[in-house]
Order: C-alpha cells, then sequence, then structure tokens
C-alpha cells in the first residue's frame, strides 16, 4: 500500500477510537444526543478505515494480476536483459519461412548510428519468440499468394544494443544527422520518444520491416526510409503518393490480420503480443 494511503488509513482509525474511547473516559458526555453522535462519528472514521485498507489491497491486487502490466514492468524493468543465451522458444523465421528476406541493418553501418551496433554478430537471423516468429511466418505466405514478401530490418534486439543507442546519442557524432534526423538535434531524440532507455525488441515480439516483390527483389516504395526519425515515418503522414500510403496499408494489414499490433509513428514496426512471462534478454544475435 503506499504511504499517503497508509497515514490515512491510520489517522481515521486513531481518530475512531479516540472518540469511542471519549464516551467512556470523559465524564462531561453525558447528554445522550452528544454520546450518539460521538458514538456514530466513531464508528463511521473506524468504517472508513476498514474500507480505505480494502480497497488499496484491491487495487493492488488487481495490478499485480494484470498480465498486460506484468508484461509492461518487465519491459520497463531496466536495460540490463539476461545474458548468456536465449530461450530455447526463440527461433529464427527463416527456418519457418525460407522466403523472408533478412537485412540487419544494426549488424552493419546502414543505421541512424551509422556504426556497427553491439550485440549483432551477423545480419542474417530473423530471431523471434515462436509464437511471434509463427506468426511471421504466415505473414510471409499470406503475402505470398499476392507475388509479394517481407525483409526484416530488426527483430529480437539485445539490451546491449539499446545501451549502445543512448552512448551514441550522447556523443557530438553528428554524421548520420542529415539522412536519418534532419529535422531535430541529437537532445530531441530523447525528448521525442525516438530514443529510449528500453525497447520491446528485447523480448523478442517485435520485428522491424518492409514489403518486397518476389519476382524482382525490389523493396516497394513506402514513402521513407526506414529507421528516419521525423513525420514522414508516421503511417498516415502527410504528402504520400497513393501508391506509397497502398504500401503501408498493405503491409500493415497483412501483419495485423495475423495478431501483430502496428506502431502508428514508425510504418515498419509491429509488435506479437507476448505472455506474461515475457522478459528482455542480453544474449547476441548471431
Amino acid at each position: 500500500m503506499p504511504a499517503p494511503q497508509i497515514i490515512a488509513v491510520v489517522g481515521f482509525g486513531l481518530l475512531g477510537a479516540l472518540l469511542l474511547g471519549a464516551l467512556f473516559l470523559v465524564p462531561r458526555i453525558r447528554a445522550r444526543g452528544a454520546r450518539i453522535a460521538a458514538l456514530a462519528a466513531g464508528i463511521v472514521l473506524l468504517l472508513g478505515a476498514v474500507a480505505g485498507a480494502a480497497g488499496a489491497v484491491a487495487v493492488g491486487t488487481a495490478q499485480q494480476a494484470s498480465p498486460l502490466r506484468a508484461v509492461e514492468q518487465r519491459a520497463e524493468s531496466g536495460v540490463g536483459g539476461e545474458s548468456g543465451t536465449l530461450p530455447a522458444d526463440f527461433v529464427d523465421a527463416r527456418e519457418l519461412e525460407p522466403r523472408i528476406e533478412v537485412e540487419l541493418r544494426y549488424a552493419g553501418t546502414r543505421n541512424f548510428t551509422g556504426r556497427v551496433v553491439d550485440g549483432y554478430e551477423t545480419d542474417d537471423r530473423a530471431i523471434l519468440q515462436r509464437d511471434a516468429a509463427v506468426a511471421l511466418a504466415e505473414v510471409q505466405r499470406d503475402l505470398a499468394a499476392e507475388g509479394l514478401g517481407l525483409r526484416v530490418y530488426d527483430a529480437y534486439r539485445p539490451t546491449r544494443a539499446v545501451r549502445f543507442f543512448m552512448d551514441w546519442a550522447r556523443t557530438d557524432d553528428d554524421s548520420t544527422r542529415e539522412e536519418y534526423y534532419p529535422d531535430f538535434e541529437k537532445p530531441q531524440l530523447f525528448e521525442l520518444g525516438y530514443i529510449a532507455e528500453r525497447s520491446k525488441h528485447s523480448l523478442g515480439g517485435t520485428v522491424d520491416l518492409t514489403l518486397l516483390d518476389l519476382a524482382s527483389g525490389e523493396v516497394l516504395d513506402m514513402g521513407g526510409p526506414f529507421d528516419f526519425f521525423g513525420e514522414r515515418s508516421h503511417y498516415d503522414a502527410a504528402g504520400l503518393t497513393a501508391e506509397q500510403s497502398g504500401n503501408r496499408t498493405r503491409l500493415r494489414d497483412a501483419m495485423i490480420a495475423r495478431g501483430f499490433e502496428p506502431y502508428e509513428l514508425e510504418w515498419w514496426h509491429f509488435s506479437y503480443p507476448l505472455g506474461d512471462d515475457a522478459r528482455p534478454f542480453d544474449a547476441p544475435v548471431r
């Protein structure tokens, strides 16, 4: 129970007890009306204390029992994560559907940091928790009927990579600004939430990706590049052509149909709902 609630409950209880005690300890309270009033006030205060305690316990229990809150707390628990190896239920989505293409941008220098990011030892594995990987494979099969495919830019992300982003954002290196964040100063990337201390990617259910033409292998025009910090990356950004808007909608609809949830500020970002035992990991992508 939070401290303010504890103080309020104890205070009400003490006041109620004092009023009831006064009926027997203070001789001057003789009038029948005064005794009844004191008795009623004492009972009300005691009942208020009991009700306050019960309400606080109920709220605390409800918060602890919420699976969604449990997942959020684990995602917010810190950037340390668990090192070593990933659990057995983390798999490479390409093992389930080989037509999924993978180009992990953080394993190379073609990303907003301009550097190879800590924790990425290979650029061709789309590691996800199994349920998310199965769902992604189903998305690929659905799209294949239209001659389309998926190219994954990021999937599971070690927490050490999140720390790398934080460290980079605190440096004076602005070499990638023109390409990735031309409208902002570096400190604004924190303020606007583009770079944060925690990432759902580290839980294994989030993926960044785009659409491609299976016949040519070329990615479709989505109206803006992956990892661009700005309004152009918003799903419903102004100024998109009909083709660009249609491609974003096609990707979004395909992902939603298999249970993924979109992120309105990044057209490429989707998360699959995980169980209440989801937690961040720090094992490298290899």
